[in-house]
């Protein structure tokens, strides 16, 4: 993002997080069958990561769905 645009949307989020997630996999495989053992093994711990941060994401997804239906 260049200086001045505007932030990014929260329902660009998931999507976004997603693409991250499915480029890691093709990374990790790639390393893996290039032997680069260590190199797939920091992948996952970003793996875990994104994971963690798409469950967030779907979480406040769900908080603010519910938020709006009872107002």
């Amino acid at each position: 993002m260049a200086r001045g645009d505007p932030p990014f949307k929260f329902e660009n989020l998931l999507p976004y997080y997603n693409g991250a997630y499915y480029a890691s996999v093709a990374i990790k495989g790639r390393l893996a069958a290039a032997g680069q053992v260590e190199a797939a093994r920091e992948v996952t711990a970003y793996q875990e990561m994104v994971t963690e941060f798409r469950d967030a994401i779907r979480e406040t997804a769900k908080l603010r769905k519910f938020r709006n239906l009872s107002s």
